[in-house]
């Protein structure tokens, strides 16, 4: 039954070893231009707030913006997602495994990813806030012609 566990934690291990790049990996994102939207922020580079790109922001409109981005940089906790794959990545890697820990982390993971998500969800709910009726509704437009998230594509 040992076997069989630390052979199970040995394949996640392994996947996790595969798709840790892939998933870590993020492209340079664009800042906020005119008319443009943004390319660093809440989701991500190119992410859910993308849709704002290529609306037609008055000035008034991206200064409110920029202050909800710069406050939510300043209230982004220290310990991310990555930093929690990355200790993962390291037990995982360990001579011997501890499976007590890659639970404990793997627990850790999903709560700052929770976090992270109803945080992204406030965030761009602020800013969607200062938009017009007719921009929102040309976002809904941009949203249903994105394709999925880079990294997340059918396989």
């Amino acid at each position: 039954m040992k076997r069989i566990i630390l052979g199970s934690v040995m394949v996640v291990a392994l996947a996790a070893l595969v798709a840790m790049p892939l998933v870590a990996q993020q492209p340079q994102g664009r800042g906020m231009g005119r008319g443009a939207g943004m390319g660093m922020g809440p989701g991500g580079p190119g992410g859910p707030m993308a849709v704002l790109r290529g609306l037609e922001l008055t000035d008034a409109q991206r200064e409110q913006i920029r202050a909800i981005m710069d406050a939510e940089r300043e209230n982004r906790p220290a310990e991310r997602v990555a930093d929690l794959h990355k200790q993962l990545q390291l037990a995982i890697l360990a001579d011997t495994p501890d499976t007590q820990k890659l639970g404990e982390l793997k627990a850790a993971i999903a709560a700052r990813m929770a976090e992270e998500l109803t945080h992204r969800i406030e965030v761009e709910s602020k800013i969607v806030q200062i938009l017009t009726p007719e921009q929102r509704a040309q976002a809904r437009e941009n949203a249903g012609k994105m394709g999925p998230p880079q990294g997340r594509r059918g396989r």
